[in-house]
């Protein structure tokens, strides 16, 4: 599987002009003892990318309190890259697909230093009314932003393999 998320990567500074969340070095206390970013941060912070990319299109970070979230369904990581301490990288998010009730997130999170792809974190988001618990549509002032991002990056798609949304 990673070496065919592997294949399927642009160039690097393809995926480097997505939108781009925590910019930094890895800190120490990132680190285990392996000597490298150990998995919970690659996992809290490829997750909170896409989340942070629809907040900008248009998603409160209240959205709860309007009655509806999105909720992780499923999600899949590839490691293609260790980042050690003091290493640049930064989480880029992108759309690989969308369905009325749910949308196929990645979470690329990129070795600036090296300049490669370190991990592709992909998620399933449903959106689900808060009150029943239940899929709902996902509303048209967030689904077309979404969709727009979907068709002017088709490269995601091909990435992004680990998961597959079901209509």
């Amino acid at each position: 599987m990673t070496r065919s998320v592997a294949a399927a990567l642009p160039d690097f500074d393809v995926v480097a002009a997505l939108p781009s969340y925590f910019d930094q070095d890895v800190p120490a206390e990132y680190v285990d003892m392996n000597g490298h970013m150990n998995i919970t941060h690659y996992f809290s912070l490829g997750a909170w990318g896409p989340w942070k990319r629809m907040a900008e299109l248009g998603m409160p970070e209240d959205y709860m309190v309007t009655g509806s979230s999105f909720f992780t369904a499923n999600h899949h990581i590839s490691y293609l890259g260790e980042l050690r301490e003091g290493e640049r990288f930064a989480v880029h998010a992108a759309f690989a697909e969308r369905t009325d009730k749910a949308v196929h997130s990645v979470g690329f999170v990129l070795d600036h230093t090296h300049r490669r792809v370190a991990c592709v974190m992909e998620i399933v988001h449903v959106h689900v009314s808060m009150e029943t618990r239940r899929a709902t549509s996902i509303p048209a002032w967030l689904a077309d932003p979404i969709d727009a991002e979907i068709r002017t990056t088709p490269w995601v798609a091909a990435v992004a393999t680990g998961l597959a949304l079901s209509a």
